[in-house]
């Protein structure tokens, strides 16, 4: 039988070994505390594991910790997640140790500190996230790996740790042409993995075209944006991809392997507006200011449409925008492709928006040139369209609006299928010479004084082509008017437009209006004459005073009548066909020789 005192003995022994077992060779997790004093947690794994740690919501400030053993080690995550309030300390002895600025996360000693863990990637085809904020900008850290000999594709490299870390500005890695950018990496290039991460500056914003040239397995992510994928065992190949960005800094990562012989990697970009080049993390990229006036430009929504003939254009409504861009004018043609897109001429799509101006009123005429398909809206009015641009007039195709003073908004979409792109917008206003638009420049019509001014108004109504017969322009809604200072339109005048209808020069219908009075002194016989080409009639008050019926000549026809003093009204309604075009009214007061009519 034992001895009272060997039992004893076997007790004391069992307490120590619990308490002294999980001691031996156990790694700890020193916590600083605000107050100076340290805390070490005993961990139950490797520290290598760890990648980063959180801390739990505890109980609010003043609870009894009756839920939460004393001296229960941290909750390890293995991401990052939103901050917690800081739970109440630990009741445990610590030891003292001189503070520091911030917590660390270390081994007790004589062990080294803690190696932090490769970052983590996602799986090889998903999207990965940007480099750490923290990270110098312009610096771009290369990670190297070794891979095993087997590796025929783009490994995960949160699996893998690098194997050396360098630095570079620019990628350029073509050692059999003399480019060996990121320097420094191993004389033995078989099975090397590369991983080169960083951030960048963009001054401005706008659509940039990033081109990888690489042999062998590349990626490249730009944000959180897959942008460029060329997997696998090849031949030095390049990849191309486009993204627009914003003004301010954007991460980038792009990894890459080697499977045998020398290794081929090159990253270029070619920004909104000028040349490719090589990218450099220090220099970053340039973009397109937004101008001063947002008002003074239109913006383009680009989409990338897809393959397939659309002779009506696409439903950009089904499409997502690849970016935007801006132009002070439309006015593209030639190999120099779409400004603001660089480097991508097929397929694309375009809808242009904007605001412009107009001081005074008229008929303003609007002339759209294109390859494929195009259409001028205003407002909420359809301007123009081109269905088919190839088989348009190389001249393009008209389309006219009436428009007083004011702000419009203007909306073009654009359809290009292939070759060089080409689309131009011209607007001809009631007394300028045809220009190309821009809504910086208002546009200038008739200003609100004209009708003051002993100036005739013209009311313009656009007949539809064939129409033989003079219609009745009561029943009809006017196209538009401008002002003449006198009916004289002679067919010899040298073009065939009218100066308040720009560009139009066949079936349309103009009804002069005027009123007037006559003294007792200018009361009698009034005399009449008419030109005309194609048809015209002049009614004043209720008669009929003239009609002309001459369709593709022109003829002449006088009439007669008595007017009293007081008011009148006349009006000299016109249709012009085809062909020339002429109206001319003439008068012959009482007394007097006749002259052309106009208010002096």
């Amino acid at each position: 039988m034992r001895s009272p005192c060997l039992r004893i003995a076997l007790v004391v022994f069992a307490i120590l070994l619990l308490h002294v077992a999980p001691c031996l060779g156990q790694d700890y997790l020193i916590i600083k505390k605000k107050d100076g004093t340290t805390q070490r947690v005993p961990l139950k794994f490797n520290p290598d594991e760890i990648e980063t740690f959180d801390v739990e919501t505890g109980p609010e400030r003043g609870a009894p910790p009756a839920e939460e053993p004393e001296g229960k080690p941290l909750q390890i995550t293995p991401g990052v997640r939103e901050p917690r309030p800081e739970r109440a300390p630990a009741r445990r002895e610590v030891e003292p140790e001189p503070a520091k600025e911030r917590p660390k996360i270390l081994r007790e000693e004589p062990a080294p500190p803690v190696t932090r863990a490769p970052e983590r990637a996602p799986a090889a085809r998903g999207p990965i996230s940007g480099p750490p904020a923290s990270r110098q900008v312009g610096l771009l850290t290369v990670n190297v790996y070794r891979l095993p000999d087997n590796v025929r594709a783009l490994p995960d490299y949160s699996a893998f740790r690098p194997e050396k870390v360098v630095t570079t500005d620019r990628v350029s890695l073509q050692p059999g042409r003399g480019d060996r950018d990121p320097a420094g990496l191993p004389e033995n290039t078989d099975g090397m993995g590369l991983r080169i991460i960083g951030v960048f500056h963009v001054a401005g914003e706008g659509i940039f075209r990033w081109r990888v040239h690489a042999k062998d397995g590349v990626r490249l992510h730009i944000d959180d944006k897959t942008l460029i994928e060329n997997d696998g065992i090849h031949p030095a190949a390049s990849k191309t991809g486009f993204v627009h960005l914003a003004e301010g800094t954007h991460s980038i990562v792009l990894d890459s392997f080697n499977s045998t012989g020398q290794p081929v990697l090159q990253l270029f970009v070619t920004p909104p507006l000028g040349q490719e080049e090589i990218f450099s993390g220090s220099r970053g990229l340039v973009g397109w200011k937004e101008p001063e006036k947002p008002y003074d430009v239109l913006w383009g929504q680009v989409y990338f449409v897809p393959k397939g003939n659309y002779p009506q254009g696409p439903d950009f409504s089904r499409i997502s925008p690849i970016g935007r861009l801006i132009a002070p004018d439309l006015d593209i043609s030639g190999a120099q492709g779409i400004p603001g897109l660089p480097g991508r001429s097929d397929m694309i799509g375009v809808r242009y928006e904007g605001y412009f101006n107009v001081e005074g009123a008229g008929i303003f005429a609007f002339r759209l040139k294109t390859d494929n398909y195009a259409k001028l809206t205003i407002g909420k009015h359809e301007i123009v369209s081109i269905t088919d641009g190839l088989k348009t007039d190389p001249n393009g195709k008209l389309g006219w609006a009436f428009l007083q003073k004011g702000s419009y908004p203007i909306s073009l979409d654009y359809f290009h299928r292939e070759g060089d792109p080409r689309l131009q917008l011209y607007v001809t206003q009631p007394e300028h010479e045809e220009k190309l638009f821009a809504p910086a420049e208002p546009l200038v019509g008739y200003a609100a004084e004209s009708g003051k001014m002993n100036m005739i108004p013209a009311f313009v109504y656009f007949l539809k082509p064939g129409t033989r017969k003079m219609p009745n322009f009561n029943k009809m809604q006017p196209s538009g008017m401008f002002f003449a200072k006198a009916i004289d339109f002679p067919a010899n005048r040298g073009t065939r437009e009218f100066p308040g209808i720009p560009k139009r020069e066949n079936w349309f219908g103009i009804r002069f209006y005027v009123k007037f009075s006559l003294s007792e002194k200018e009361e009698g016989t009034y005399k009449f004459r008419v030109v005309a080409d194609d048809a015209a009639r002049l009614i004043v008050g209720n008669k009929l005073v003239v009609s002309v019926d001459s369709p593709g000549a022109v003829q002449e026809k006088t009439g007669s009548i008595v007017m009293n003093a007081g008011s009148h009204e006349m009006f000299l309604d016109y249709l012009q066909g085809d062909g020339p075009s002429a109206i001319q009214l003439y008068i012959t007061a009482p007394d007097s020789e006749e002259k052309v009519f106009a208010f002096q």
